[in-house]
């Protein structure tokens, strides 16, 4: 895996930002001069001087952009990291970070254990967003006990991460993830039920979950997952995956049918 480019200013040595982190002192005057965030220039001065050090997020006006055509960025201006911050949580003491794509205009995070700059089979789960498991607790699927069970795992080892991509059942997004649960509600399985609404059973793209890998500096990953399909893809966007490292799910009356589909139609691993 390549070394990031960019600048790395900050309180995070060693990790890039794919573009200068801008102070906010350091605005255009035109910028100052207009209201920032409904504060006026008076406000935003008393404000700053509040501050203990020059924040080092890169303010939105410096987010890489798609074209007006919508073209989106090359590679190397399509993932942006824009702020982290120290993250104390019930499992432990992580940093979080959070990166912007600009295609989409996704929000990701990953919660980062350690030093993982140069790191070489370095432990990591890349964790597609699951609203109704991760927020709701859902028992129709295991996305939340993986989440859990990775954030956990990682959280004991001397460095690791966990990366949160904003992309909701399975690639297709939540309301149609909605509208496939009532598909299965009325006799289909999950890759059924995706197909019957004209997507396929697998629409998860990894090429920005290995920028974000890139981003961080981490050179190989111990990859968490029961699912060959993430390796395939995150393997041929560039990432290089040393192993897999399996994670034990107990399945629920809720979610056996669903687990057995994804392991008969899909080539899950349990």
């Amino acid at each position: 895996m390549n070394k990031a480019r960019g600048d790395s200013r900050g309180g995070h040595a060693g990790l890039s930002t794919n573009s200068p982190l801008i102070e906010v002192n350091g605005l255009a005057p035109h910028k100052q001069s207009r209201k920032l965030n409904g504060h006026s220039l008076i406000e935003r001065q008393r404000l700053e001087n509040k501050l203990l050090a020059v924040p080092s997020y890169v303010p939105e006006e410096a987010y890489f952009k798609a074209a007006e055509d919508g073209t989106p960025p090359d590679d190397g201006h399509s993932v942006q990291l824009v702020a982290s911050v120290d993250l104390p949580t019930r499992y432990g003491d992580f940093t979080l970070y959070g990166f912007h794509e600009a295609g989409s205009g996704a929000e990701h995070t990953a919660i980062v254990r350690g030093d993982v700059h140069g790191a070489i089979d370095c432990p990591v789960r890349l964790h597609s967003e699951c609203h109704t498991g991760d927020v709701w607790g859902s028992l129709r699927c295991d996305c939340r006990d993986q989440l859990e069970a990775a954030v956990r795992y990682v959280a004991d080892q001397q460095c690791g991460a966990v990366v949160y991509l904003r992309q909701e059942g399975r690639g297709i997004g939540l309301l149609n993830k909605i509208k496939a649960y009532h598909l299965q509600d009325l006799g289909l399985d999950t890759v059924e039920a995706n197909e019957f609404l004209g997507y396929p059973a697998e629409a998860r793209d990894y090429g920005v979950g290995a920028q974000i890998l890139e981003l961080l500096g981490i050179e190989s990953v111990a990859l968490l997952t029961n699912n060959p399909d993430k390796i395939e893809k995150l393997t041929a966007a560039g990432c290089i995956v040393t192993r897999r490292i399996p994670l034990k799910i107990t399945t629920n009356p809720h979610n056996e049918f669903y687990m057995q589909t994804k392991k008969s139609k899909m080539g899950h691993l349990f």
